[in-house]
């Protein structure tokens, strides 16, 4: 699941790490490492990656 959501995410220059809680991730951006979102979920996550396409 994580890699295929950094796949997706690679192309939008995000990454998706891994949270502290299992199932949730944290999506921050590649360039600078800013954080964008933190426990959210895999649908959560893809909606993020579409918003920043």
């Amino acid at each position: 699941m994580l890699e295929d959501l950094n796949k997706s995410a690679k192309k939008a220059g995000l990454h998706v790490a891994a949270a502290k809680k299992s199932g949730l991730f944290s999506v921050r951006k590649a360039k600078n490492g800013k954080l964008i979102a933190k426990n959210v979920d895999a649908d959560e996550v893809e909606k993020l990656i579409k918003k920043h396409k």
